[in-house]
């Protein structure tokens, strides 16, 4: 950490970036996959052409303007996506959960080996530069965090070196009595030294953890993101699901739409036995503000169900969202037509193929939509065994690495699927489920967009 000048808030200035400390080990080690910055070179021009071969239903004029679409609100983002198929082998990418504030470049190899601030520099300088040069308000420039200092630390220290000038880093964490951070009539202030408070003029966020119950909506300092992009969706799976219904409904015509796991809301807790049997003994529950795998509940047995009822019990007025479980195998009775399966990663030599989801991060550049980094998580046990006695199905289907403990926040990371030369193979995909991937991250962001600009400022709609 750099010079700490009050509680929990310290000074990154221009030159401070040292890669080693933004980098996972291996990472920092690794190769590209010639595939992955092929993918990433891709023109979006390009994407649009090839991505109406891959669904020749899509309109070609649609995809261009959402590829070249410029989000008010959710201008950075990272999406979570599975590689499904179903009985007659029709492979798809799913969107599990879109994340307005999303990890990924201290997992992403660097697509040049000469720019050593890889994906750092290229998401401030096409995008958050850009938007504090519009934006006229004094004050510093700052990043505020909940977790991951890794990744936070970086940012900061090329913000420093883009605008050459000092960085305020602030940890501003839920429940903090004495935050380092405050807002006044919506313009950020960060504290320095000698308990002095300092305007903020733009800042970038990454305050995951119910992060609007310390983030104004209508923010006069400049935020990336915005706190309305997590209330529309980026931090809250049921106002993400109602954004991806009410995209589909407006796009059918189009032939594109978002493909997701059959999804219900709004269930109570006493109607969750209900769709464990409707969905055929198996089902997802998420508590629709969670996030970084807290809050997810994979069901495939009655004790798994009664556990999670346990759990959940402690908040009995609460509403949970349902959802179809992608499934390892063909269960026996399960209506085929409807059931979706892992593709899941290339055998191993023992035979082991395990579930594993792909995190595609993007932004918004004058260009239009980008992808920005991606990676892939597996899960703990395979998908092709038994599940070992006294393990959960959690350990088959869950593949996020974060782990929540009484010290803060670690990462499994030797489950960490690289997209490099040696990693990248064994997750069996291809440029055009990139391609794929990447067009389904698109229309969820534009979505979860829309429905923001919908809520908080509907006259930029009419």
């Amino acid at each position: 950490m750099k010079l700490s000048i009050s509680k929990n808030v310290h000074l990154v200035e221009p030159g401070d970036f040292e890669p080693t400390d933004h980098w996972y080990p291996r990472v920092l080690n690794s190769n590209i996959h010639p595939l992955v910055s092929y993918f990433l070179n891709l023109s979006n021009e390009q994407i649009k052409e090839r991505y109406c071969r891959l669904n020749p239903g899509a309109d070609s004029e649609a995809v261009g303007g959402l590829l070249a679409y410029q989000p008010r609100f959710f201008r950075w983002s990272g999406t979570d996506l599975m590689h499904v198929t179903n009985h007659e082998g029709n492979r798809k990418l799913t969107v599990i959960e879109t994340n307005s504030c999303p990890s990924g470049q201290k997992s992403m190899p660097l697509l040049e080996m000469n720019a050593e601030k890889g994906g750092y520099k290229r998401l401030i300088e096409q995008t958050f530069k850009p938007m504090v040069d519009r934006h006229h308000e004094s004050g510093v420039l700052a990043v505020m965090y909940d977790k991951n200092p890794m990744e936070n630390v970086g940012y900061a220290a090329t913000i420093a070196d883009i605008f050459g000038e000092t960085v305020y880093l602030a940890k501003f964490e839920t429940g903090d009595q004495d935050a380092p951070v405050k807002f006044d009539d919506g313009k950020m202030y960060v504290r320095s030294e000698d308990d002095k408070w300092v305007a903020v003029r733009a800042a970038f966020r990454y305050v995951t953890q119910l992060p609007w119950n310390r983030l104004p909506k209508k923010s006069k300092t400049l935020l990336l993101n915005p706190i309305e992009a997590c209330l529309a969706g980026g931090r809250n799976k049921k106002a993400a699901s109602v954004a991806y219904d009410a995209f589909n409904e407006v796009y059918a015509e189009f032939g594109i739409g978002i493909f997701t796991p059959k999804t219900y809301r709004d269930v109570t807790l006493e109607r969750l036995p209900n769709y464990f049997q409707e969905l055929g003994g198996t089902m997802v529950i998420k508590v629709p503000d969670s996030n970084a795998g807290q809050g997810v509940y994979t069901i495939v047995s009655q004790q798994e169900l009664n556990k999670a009822q346990e759990a959940l019990a402690k908040n009995p007025d609460d509403t949970y969202i349902v959802q179809q479980l992608i499934a390892s195998n063909y269960v026996e009775g399960a209506d085929s037509s409807k059931n979706w399966y892992h593709v899941g990663t290339v055998p191993d030599n023992k035979g082991r193929s395990y579930a594993f989801d792909i995190r595609m991060m993007m932004h918004a550049t004058d260009e239009g939509m980008r992808p920005l980094a991606a990676y892939s998580r597996r899960a703990n046990l395979p998908l092709n065994q038994p599940i070992p006695e006294g393990m959960n199905s959690w350990d088959v289907y869950g593949t996020n690495l974060s782990i929540k403990g009484e010290d803060g926040w670690t990462y499994a990371d030797e489950r960490l699927m690289l997209f490099d030369i040696r990693n990248f193979g064994l997750l069996g995909l291809g440029i055009d489920e990139l391609i794929q991937g990447f067009m389904q991250s698109v229309m969820a962001v534009y979505a979860i967009d829309q429905q923001a600009i919908n809520l908080f400022e509907p006259k930029l709609n009419n």
